[in-house]
Parts: C-alpha cells; structure tokens; sequence
C-alpha cells in the first residue's frame, strides 16, 4: 500500500471543531471511519455518495465529541464492528467517564466489538495499522498509525496537535504520563509522519518534535 493510494476526507464537528476522518483507496469500496462525532449524517451522506462501504470504526478515545456518531454509523451500516482501546472501552457506554453527563446530554454508544492492545497490529481494508497506546489525555486513548510502504501516517485524537497537546485535567488524566508517550512513541516515528489529530489541521511527527513548546522542553511544561 502506498501512501499516495490513499485518500482522507476530513470531516469537521463545528459544536466542539473535532475532526471526523473517512479513510479509503484507490479503487476500492472499503473505508474505515475513525472517531465519528457529532456530524454523522454528514459522515453516511459523504460514505454513500461515494459509494464506500465502513468496515471498522476506529475509536481513539472515548469522549464524547469523538464518539457521538457511532450509533447513526451503525443504524447504516449494521455489521460494522467497533475497535477501541482496551483501557477506554468503558468509555463507549458510560456517560460520566465519556463526559457526555458533564455537557448535559448524557450518552451511550454500541459496546466495543474489538478491544485493541498496544503494539498490536490490525488489517482493516487491507492497510495495516499499528495501534499505540498513549495515555493522559484518557486513560486508554490509542494512535492508529497507517504504515504504507512509502511512509506512515498517524490518527492521533487528542493526543498532540499542531504545536499543543491534548488536555489532562479530566479524571483519567495525566499531563506528565502523555508528554512521556507522545515523545516515547509518536515523535520516535519518522519525521515525515502525518499526525492526524483530533482537532486542528494536520502536522508531522517532525514539525512537532522541533516547533511543539510542550515537546521542546525537558519537562514538557512551559
């Protein structure tokens, strides 16, 4: 699989400006669909018209605004299994720990069809994907890094974004613990990695590890 086989259509949430991913190939109807929040009848319109077919959801983490879609997505698409990380999967049915109780609206998706284990490495469209576990932000948040032949590319969540990193203040959070894993498992990737986020507009394993403030210190504070 090569890295310019493969298409990514973003898909931004205004509520919370979260970024929804649809990810297929070149002639090929399989995608997968990574974090679904809260526009996912745009999700299924764009799949439709397209004439894609979901064959996993990936969850990075369980937070709401990254997992309120799920249940629209599977309405359309029955059979289309859920892989989260182990340590988040309780996050999908539980509205205090996936925050949606806090906002107002409490919330519970479809349990987990596949929970994910770190350094595991899955086939979803043909594409292998390594799963890393780095928590902080929440206790179970994953990468998903895409290897293609020619290059990777990484859904991060809200794990690290153009020049911040994710929040940790949240029950489950540790700021200390993710500057650790961000630096321990995602910047020791090449530095032409793509980092996907969760919010915000893309960025490189590179761009991060020399222009991130949280990431050029040794203590990662500023």
């Amino acid at each position: 699989m090569l890295f310019s086989e493969i298409k990514v259509i973003t898909v931004e949430s205004p509520s919370f400006g979260q970024n929804a991913y649809i990810v297929h190939c070149d002639n090929s109807e399989a995608c997968f669909i990574v974090d679904p929040g809260f526009d996912a009848d745009r999700i299924v319109d764009i799949v439709k018209k397209r004439g894609l077919i979901p064959e996993a959801i990936l969850v990075t983490h369980g937070h709401i605004d990254h997992i309120a879609g799920i249940s629209e997505i599977r309405e359309e698409w029955r059979e289309c299994p859920i892989h989260i990380g182990r340590e988040d999967a309780d996050k999908l049915t539980d509205p205090n720990t996936n925050l949606s109780l806090h906002f107002g609206f409490p919330f519970h998706a479809p349990p987990a069809d596949r929970v994910l284990d770190d350094g595991e490495t899955i086939d979803i469209c043909s594409m292998p994907i390594r799963v890393l576990h780095v928590p902080g932000h929440s206790r179970g948040q994953v990468a998903y890094v895409l290897l293609c032949e020619d290059g990777k590319m990484a859904f991060v969540g809200d794990i690290v974004f153009q020049g911040s990193v994710g929040r940790a203040d949240f029950p489950d959070g540790d700021f200390d613990l993710l500057i650790k894993g961000i630096k321990g498992k995602l910047l020791t990737l090449p530095e032409n990695t793509v980092f996907l986020p969760g919010h915000g507009p893309k960025t490189t394993a590179g761009d991060e590890s020399r222009n991130n403030p949280y990431l050029t210190t040794s203590s990662g504070r500023e």
